[in-house]
């Protein structure tokens, strides 16, 4: 599994704060397309999809687990996709992270709640998992191209 933090960066300039937005709707389609037109041009017969599984989740299971407890289902009497009074969001995180579960649809919601605090939605992740390990070092290549460049910054003030 190869985690990639996704950063097609706009800049806003206000009178008083410059703030970089991220986004991370419609990310797997471009990716795909890249990657299958270099498999073609090289004569490989195989597609992204046959190679990899994708998934864009917010860095941290307890965001899952937070919008549970306060939005949702706090009567404990109906429960979302995948979730029942015992689960552990941390093992649910994990198992769709890593391609084992499907994502729920529910967690689209949380993906696109703004924070309690800062109003900003938060960061969300692609997770790359490969089909066969011999498809592993592929995945670290496309996270090394697109984190070759390493500056973020919300100035304020």
């Amino acid at each position: 599994m190869i985690k990639i933090k996704l950063h097609s960066a706009t800049d806003l300039i206000t009178n008083s704060s410059t703030v970089i937005f991220t986004y991370s709707e419609g990310c797997t389609a471009p990716l795909k397309e890249m990657i299958n037109e270099i498999l073609k041009s090289f004569g490989v017969e195989k597609t992204f999809d046959e190679m990899f599984d994708t998934v864009v989740l917010n860095d941290s299971a307890g965001d899952y687990e937070e919008y549970y407890a306060e939005n949702l289902y706090a009567d404990d009497e109906k429960f979302p996709e995948g979730v029942d009074k015992d689960t552990d969001f941390q093992k649910l995180w994990d198992d769709v992270a890593t391609g084992k579960v499907k994502k729920p649809d529910w967690f689209k919601k949380v993906e696109e709640q703004e924070g309690r605090y800062d109003y900003y939605r938060r960061s969300t992740y692609l997770y790359i998992i490969p089909k066969d390990e011999k498809y592993a070092k592929l995945a670290k290549l496309i996270y090394g191209f697109l984190y070759s460049t390493d500056h973020e910054a919300t100035r304020d003030g």
